[in-house]
């Protein structure tokens, strides 16, 4: 009895988590957890992380896939080049996804005073062979992430 309380207090509380992130997120999110075969998609944690990315203040969405996993341990958005990441940017107009590709890692800071996403690529995505180093840097120009010119 007390597992089946336990139960309902964690499915109420992750939707209501879930309601308070924005339209676009909680899409994201929903179209991750049908993945796999209806009711067999694990969503761990840290799939979620709320960072201010852009500079502005507002919580901005990072969507980590290799938090995602079909229950019988496979991975449908992973592979050589990284897991699948998506980042929705808080904007005056509400969130845009800002990225949505696979890459073997993210951060994020600021480089000469300007908010950047600095991305660890596949080497296939600069020409190179797939196991050597790869990255690319996107700095913040107020509506989305794009190389500096």
């Amino acid at each position: 009895m007390h597992y089946a309380i336990a139960a309902v207090i964690l499915a109420v509380a992750t939707a209501a988590n879930a309601q308070a992130l924005p339209p676009p997120v909680q899409a994201a999110m929903a179209e991750a957890k049908s993945s796999c075969q209806p009711d067999r998609t694990k969503v761990g944690p840290g799939f979620v992380q709320r960072q201010d990315i852009n500079g502005d203040g507002v919580p901005d969405f990072v969507l980590s896939y290799e938090a995602v996993a079909c229950a019988d341990g496979g991975r449908l958005n992973c592979g050589s080049a990284g897991c699948l990441t998506q980042v929705f940017a808080s904007t005056p107009s509400g969130y845009v996804k800002v990225l949505d590709e696979n890459v073997q890692e993210v951060r994020f800071r600021r480089v000469k005073g300007r908010p950047a996403m600095l991305l660890g690529l596949h080497g296939s995505s600069c020409g190179k062979v797939g196991a050597e180093a790869c990255g690319a840097t996107l700095y913040w120009n107020g509506a989305k992430f794009s190389p500096a010119h």
